[in-house]
């Protein structure tokens, strides 16, 4: 399929390369390309429409990630259990997150919280025609606020490394209304335990959510 908005001229090449990176990881992850694999980036650039320039690109980063290996010849080939990349990366939210929003209930300003507040009930399920799109900033919104006031450089930077691929689950399998609502109540007790600065209560529902997240996929490999 090609690349959306193409022409290839009319897309800055960070732009092509990340929306390449896109593409074969949500192929990867939904099982298109299996383990084992191999990719070949002159039939992939014909098949999305781009020189081979940001296709080679791409694949360089997958391999900066793990998710492929470039061989001698330049072959790149989806490494075995690469389709469970965005399972693994949920199970590491699951270790990582809690003690952020421990941390973080402490340092979170009073403008911060009305901020997610707003956020909150603009996400509101059934409110209006487009509350699932602000259920899904909501969401972004407070795991990332978390993730800035755990007063750790480090964790937020890794926290924010692994929300990068959010989007990508969203888009490989998009939520259904019943889940999104679900989770909605679930960041509003973790709003909750944020605004009374109770830490040990955020820690425990940031986990609970994480938890119930991953029961509720409807895809093994997409979470």
């Amino acid at each position: 399929m090609p690349v959306k908005d193409s022409p290839e001229g009319s897309r800055p090449e960070a732009t092509r390369v990340e929306a390449v990176y896109e593409q074969i990881l949500l192929q990867i992850v939904s099982g298109a390309l299996t383990g084992g694999g191999e990719i070949k980036s002159t039939l992939l650039a014909k098949q999305l429409g781009l020189s081979r320039t940001p296709v080679v690109q791409a694949l360089q980063r997958l391999a900066a990630d793990g998710l492929v290996t470039l061989e001698m010849n330049k072959r790149a080939v989806v490494r075995p259990g690469a389709e469970n990349w965005l399972v693994e990366l949920h199970e590491l939210r699951e270790w990582l997150e809690p003690p952020a929003a421990a941390r973080a209930a402490l340092h979170l300003s009073v403008e911060d919280l009305a901020r997610l507040r707003v956020h909150a009930e603009e996400a509101r399920p059934h409110s209006h025609a487009e509350w699932p799109a602000a259920a899904q900033r909501f969401d972004f919104a407070l795991h990332l606020t978390i993730a800035d006031r755990s007063g750790n450089f480090a964790l937020r930077e890794t926290i924010r490394k692994i929300w990068a691929f959010k989007r990508l689950s969203y888009l490989a399998a998009p939520e259904r209304p019943e889940t999104l609502e679900r989770g909605y109540g679930e960041h509003l007790s973790l709003l909750d335990a944020l605004e009374r600065r109770d830490g040990e209560t955020a820690r425990a529902a940031m986990l609970f959510h994480l938890r119930s997240a991953g029961t509720l996929r409807q895809n093994s490999t997409i979470v």
